[in-house]
């Protein structure tokens, strides 16, 4: 069994949009988190989802998933405190057999690509993680206290990560449990982290620009932008 978990706990603080978390907002007419949910319906590899989110928005999710067609078996889980813990409750509210699939999603991406999530199923096949990633076109400099430069980095070693990430069911689970075990533990701010730190070998799955993040209130007007151009570019590449 395939399973999409689809992360939609945030605030949105940096949204500023205080009564309703960014997941939620309009976009070109429908839910941000509707395109997380309608693209993983499109996709023939997944075959149910899990829905992360705060309980006070279940009703909201399912009547808007039901509006759109989105029928994959959903499943529903409480959001933690942070990304980790959110994850972590989606694996546990999957409960899949340990070869299952596994796709980690955001609910604020609204262009992830059919083409990116079949070559994330088809790397599986090899691997046992992939990560979706663009090449970082800047340079990237590491601030361990946010106010002065540690280190610059070559932008040609460098890549952005993106969504989603895919992975073998019992690796990614044991990485969220090697971790919640720790009694010491460091921020973590992508499942990947947990992954790398046993041993798992990650592939990279080339992603696009059109995978923006809808983090900030400007973003919304270029998420808008880019909906009919991404439309037309998935049209055509899935004829």
């Amino acid at each position: 069994m395939n399973y999409a978990i689809v992360l939609a706990g945030g605030v949105g603080v940096r949204m500023q949009t205080p009564d309703m978390p960014k997941q939620f907002i309009n976009i070109a007419g429908k839910p941000l988190i509707v395109y997380s949910l309608e693209a993983a319906q499109n996709n023939h590899n997944i075959e149910k989802i899990c829905v992360v989110c705060a309980p006070e928005w279940r009703e909201d999710i399912e009547n808007w998933a039901k509006g759109h067609g989105v029928d994959k078996g959903l499943i529903f889980a409480e959001a933690g405190k942070d990304r980790q813990q959110s994850v972590h409750s989606g694996l546990k509210a999957i409960n899949a057999d340990r070869n299952d699939i596994v796709v980690i999603m955001t609910s604020v991406c609204p262009f992830v690509s059919q083409q990116t999530i079949n070559k994330s199923f088809e790397l599986l096949k090899t691997y046992d993680a992939c990560i979706t990633v663009v090449k970082a076109t800047d340079a990237i400099t590491l601030s361990n206290d946010r106010i002065h430069a540690n280190r610059t980095m070559q932008k040609q070693k460098m890549f952005l990560q993106q969504g989603p990430q895919t992975y073998r069911y019992g690796i990614i689970k044991q990485g969220h449990e090697n971790y919640e075990s720790q009694a010491y533990r460091h921020e973590v701010s992508e499942d990947s982290e947990l992954v790398l730190e046993m041993g798992v070998d990650i592939a990279f799955v080339m992603g696009d620009r059109f995978c923006i993040k809808v983090t900030f209130p400007e973003d919304v007007a270029i998420a808008e932008a880019l909906k009919d151009i991404f439309d037309k570019k998935e049209r055509e590449l899935n004829i």
